[in-house]
């Protein structure tokens, strides 16, 4: 004898799967929008580290005392944009011949690419959404050429699409704006 129990197995009725998709729907519903967040805050993360580490390899470049002694006109010009004071510059305005003093040499190497290459190149580091489409990888320093901070012009750290462009030669007006920054 077949070992199956006869009876009325027909499936999911119509209702049934209705009642299913209905639900599965108001759970992507609710659930989209908390993803679209997430995803948001690590892309922010992510460029607020990118920008952490250029500024890290910049200090250590600064520090080092035969990239001082280097006399290359690059290398003077590089080290003398991080030490004026109130200074506010674009890192892609150095061109590609950057990477041929020990000063960019030495922050590529740490970096690991080349954060002073042109804006289209810089974009393919940069992960949040406003900054992907506008993003330029900037510096200010402060009123006494000490101190320096490393910023994404029209980024949005709030998360927002919004973003906006840092032009100011203040570095404390950073905290004020929306930009992604690190000091």
């Amino acid at each position: 004898m077949n070992g199956c129990v006869k009876g009325d197995n027909k499936g999911f009725s119509l209702v049934e799967l209705i009642i299913v998709i209905a639900i599965m729907a108001i759970l992507i519903g609710v659930m989209a929008p908390q993803l679209i967040k997430y995803i948001e805050k690590t892309n922010i993360s992510s460029d607020t580290q990118l920008c952490d580490s250029i500024h890290t390899a910049i200090k250590i470049a600064l520090s080092d005392p035969d990239i001082n002694a280097d006399m290359n006109a690059q290398n003077k010009t590089m080290i003398s944009d991080f030490t004026t004071p109130d200074n506010d510059f674009r890192l892609d305005a150095y061109g590609p011949t950057f990477y041929t003093c020990s000063f960019g040499a030495s922050v590529i190497e740490t970096v690991g690419f080349n954060p002073f290459s042109s804006a289209s190149d810089q974009r393919q580091h940069i992960k949040s959404t406003p900054a992907r489409t506008n993003g330029i990888i900037c510096a200010v320093t402060d009123h006494t050429g000490s101190n320096f901070a490393i910023y994404i012009a029209w980024s949005d750290r709030t998360g927002g699409k919004d973003g906006e462009n840092f032009n100011s030669d203040d570095i404390d007006e950073l905290e004020d704006s929306k930009v992604i920054y690190v000091k």
